[in-house]
């Protein structure tokens, strides 16, 4: 391995032109030693712990990258209105205003994340103060998972705006709860080996008993709304969300419930013959958690006799996110891939005010390659992350940044490329410290 040159971090990506852009970089373009990488990851994770950290242990997944300290409603003045409201205010939704909302958005997930990471952390390095982070941040979802308790809704996972009761969740809550749970578990004292099987159990009863629909619909949509989409459907995209849950109660329980639950998910979804996903021309986005790559390595260890299912999804995702990355470690909001003339081409995103973007969150893609590498040995999946992982930093960690000096953000945008994002720093820990436990790096 070369020796560090802090020169060859820098962002190389201003002023590209918006053709095909050539990617598949090689890997083993490593810059830092393992010390300089593992120093890195004190850095890191310090910011966590020192300057992130809210109430009980809880990661929001906004904080202002200047100094650290939640958003408040003059950051987000002419902010734009998220899509997801449909026309509809956040009064008249009855949610918190924007500022709080958005900075507490994804705090399930990104304490799951960092639970997740303290976990392979302790079990790497056996350091008690690992072990008490992940005690800690155990405690931050215990008391989330508490909060709709106190309104009659035991195993809703709520968002927990401003640290508090909301009637808002979303499935891509529960499967980052779960990651942090399962990989927790082994390592668990046994009072916390409770609570995780406690809280699986009732997160699975609770979904099991709504259909997997939440019933206070998700922003602008009425839980009607949801019933009509036909993403609510139960196909495998949406079975990578649960099975991992469901598996994970059955295992902690034992229920015989949750078995027939997992066999009928499979039944449904067997009947669905479009599993494949096409790899020669196609676009895709840079917002997504890529749980197709990452989820399947829960299910690949808990049931076995259907490894096949798993691994096409897994590898298919793989091959396809890993066109985007871009020479800093982000990736374009969207993009679409040509394998004929073999390079990417950024698109405008309508999510991002219809233009042009990058976001930091392919840290999620790290995590995921450094998880599923040890199901595919003939790929360089801990290359691609150990790229990701170099590349990415403080400055890059955001939900969305210009692309270029060519394509600033719209205005109304731009507040959201000052925030320190949590989900690509929990998830740059968590695929770190993986590496570090598999013997990457």
């Amino acid at each position: 391995m070369r020796k560090a040159d802090v020169s060859c971090v820098v962002i190389a990506l201003f002023g590209f032109a918006m053709g095909i852009l050539p990617t598949e970089v090689p890997a083993e373009e490593a810059t830092l030693t393992d010390e300089q990488f593992a120093e890195k990851a004190i850095r890191l994770q310090a910011i966590v712990e020192q300057k992130m950290l809210r109430q009980r242990g809880m990661v929001p997944m906004f904080v202002r990258a200047d100094d650290y300290q939640l958003p408040t409603a003059e950051d987000y003045k002419g902010a734009y209105q998220h899509r997801h409201l449909r026309g509809k205010t956040e009064e008249e939704i009855g949610m918190a205003p924007m500022h709080v909302w958005r900075a507490w958005e994804n705090t399930a997930s990104n304490t799951g994340f960092y639970l997740a990471a303290a976990a392979y952390q302790y079990r790497t390095t056996g350091n008690p103060r690992a072990l008490a982070i992940c005690r800690r941040t155990l405690g931050a979802l215990k008391y989330i998972y508490t909060l709709p308790i106190e309104k009659g809704e035991k195993g809703f996972l709520c968002k927990p705006y401003g640290g508090v009761y909301s009637n808002q969740s979303a499935p891509d809550q529960l499967q980052c709860v779960t990651w942090g749970l399962a990989i927790y578990r082994p390592i668990a004292p046994p009072e916390d080996l409770v609570d995780i099987d406690t809280m699986t159990r009732d997160f699975a009863k609770y979904q099991m008993g709504i259909d997997y629909i939440e019933p206070h619909g998700y922003f602008g949509r009425t839980g009607e709304d949801l019933r009509r989409e036909a993403s609510t459907k139960q196909n495998w995209n949406r079975a990578i969300i649960f099975l991992p849950l469901l598996n994970l109660a059955w295992r902690g329980t034992g229920d015989r419930e949750f078995a027939d639950e997992i066999q009928r998910w499979y039944e449904v979804c067997a009947k669905d013959n479009k599993y494949r996903v096409a790899t020669d021309r196609f676009s895709t986005n840079g917002f997504g958690g890529r749980r197709n790559v990452y989820l399947p390595t829960l299910l690949m260890e808990m049931d076995p006799s259907r490894h096949r299912i798993w691994r096409e999804a897994m590898l298919s995702n793989y091959r396809q996110a890993r066109t985007g990355l871009l020479d800093d470690g982000t990736w374009p909001t969207a993009w679409s891939y040509d394998t004929r003339k073999g390079g990417m081409k950024p698109q405008p995103m309508p999510s991002v005010g219809g233009g042009y973007g990058r976001t930091g969150r392919s840290a999620i893609f790290a995590m995921g390659c450094v998880a599923a590498q040890r199901w595919f040995p003939e790929e360089d999946m801990r290359g691609v992350a150990r790229r990701i992982l170099e590349r990415l930093d403080e400055n890059t960690f955001r939900f969305v940044m210009p692309l270029d000096e060519e394509h600033p953000l719209p205005a109304e945008w731009r507040v959201e490329s000052k925030m320190l994002d949590g989900d690509c720093l929990t998830a740059w820990l968590c695929a770190y410290w993986e590496g570090r436990y598999r013997g990457y790096w």
